[in-house]
């Protein structure tokens, strides 16, 4: 319970720099979701071959899109870190630093979050909740490859050491923030109005998005907490 509440007064004390941090990928996941809005609605009606045609007609843009959230994305999950490392040593950093310091991993990112999410799907195939706990216990691997530069495999395997006596708290926290995430979302997604071609509309996608980035700081941050916590530990029993 204190781990959650300190999360949540960490985002709202510092809620305008990571607004900052946040808007690069929040925007061009916004305007990719609503260009594939046209894809999903024929993608419902069963309509293979429009679909197809929709795709090879935009696929220069598709493509270009999808490159740019993936780079930024992989950033903003380093530099979240880095932001939080900073904001709480005092440090002097504007936002878009973090985010290049996260660019600057991007390969060791990108490699240890593909693996994550590769065992997180095998999870939730198994019903679902071991994929929150494989998440839980995986979810100090971005912290290793920034702050200590392990490799993908190195930063998986020390997030998974480290948290093993944390696992059961790690996974009722995870799931907890996924799930009030994912019904706010949704209760707005359902009072608000729908486009006028029966897809999602603009400010749909856009309050999404905030209640999204919303759950995501005080999430990331908690494993922040926690791997300095055992940072501090393990150099007072060296002490």
């Amino acid at each position: 319970m204190n781990q959650f509440k300190s999360a949540w007064q960490f985002a709202f004390t510092h809620w305008q720099f990571l607004a900052v941090l946040a808007f690069p990928v929040f925007l061009v996941e916004i305007i990719t979701a609503y260009y594939l809005t046209d894809a999903t609605l024929l993608l419902e009606a069963g309509n293979m071959d429009d679909i197809g045609l929709y795709f090879e007609t935009n696929s220069m843009p598709i493509t270009l899109l999808s490159f740019i959230s993936i780079v930024l994305s992989i950033s903003f999950t380093g530099g979240v870190f880095v932001a939080f490392d900073a904001l709480t040593e005092g440090k002097d950093i504007k936002p878009f630093d973090a985010l290049f310091i996260g660019f600057k991993k991007f390969f060791p990112l990108l490699g240890a979050l593909m693996l994550c999410y590769l065992i997180f799907s095998l999870g939730f195939l198994m019903l679902i909740l071991p994929g929150f706990y494989l998440a839980g216990r995986l979810g100090l691997t971005p912290a290793y490859v920034m702050f200590e530069g392990t490799g993908v495999r190195g930063s998986i395997a020390k997030s998974w050491e480290v948290t093993d006596e944390h696992g059961t708290i790690l996974f009722f926290l995870t799931f907890t923030f996924f799930a009030l995430s994912s019904a706010l979302a949704m209760i707005v997604i359902s009072v608000l109005p729908m486009a006028a071609g029966g897809g999602s509309s603009i400010l749909q996608l856009i309050l999404a998005g905030i209640i999204e980035y919303t759950f995501v700081f005080p999430w990331a941050y908690i494993y922040f907490s926690l791997y300095t916590s055992l940072k501090s530990s393990a150099s007072n029993a060296v002490k």
